[in-house]
């Protein structure tokens, strides 16, 4: 690695290591000794779902706060998949549901509340198809 500067090589080596961690099946660990939420069992749908999830606000504010987790499940071709079983579990924070079962509506959404004061990982595990995000938080020179 000579040939790149000082700074980028740690960059680099970083980005290496925890690549290899990751390839090597370990968990992630968020601040507050936090670990990469496991996916809570649900029944399985009875066919392929494409999820969708994401949260509104999409970053919460510097000291944490509340977003609103928001999950989409499709059919193969994107008709709307009702009925599907639905869990969260967040590496961090509180979430409204407190893991239990959500049904999407007809019109294959449904939603949970997430508090939370650090950066966190939502799991989102709709008729067997596992999600994960992060939503992290804002930067204060953002505001």
């Amino acid at each position: 690695m000579p040939s790149l500067p000082r700074s980028r090589r740690r960059v680099r080596v970083v980005a290496l290591i925890v690549a290899a961690g990751l390839a090597g099946g370990c968990k992630t660990v968020f601040p507050g000794g936090s670990r990469e939420p496991e996916p809570l069992p649900v029944a399985r749908a009875p066919e392929e779902v494409v999820v969708a999830a994401w949260s509104e606000p999409k970053e919460l504010p510097p000291g944490g706060g509340q977003a609103q987790i928001l999950v989409r499940a499709q059919k193969r071709g994107g008709a709307p998949f009702p009925g599907v079983e639905v869990r969260l579990s967040a590496s961090g924070g509180k979430l409204f549901s407190g893991g239990k079962v959500l049904l999407t509506d007809a019109t294959g959404r449904t939603r949970d509340r997430l508090t939370a004061r650090d950066v966190t990982l939502v799991t989102v595990n709709a008729g067997g198809t596992v999600y994960r995000f992060r939503v992290p938080l804002r930067t204060p020179d953002a505001e």
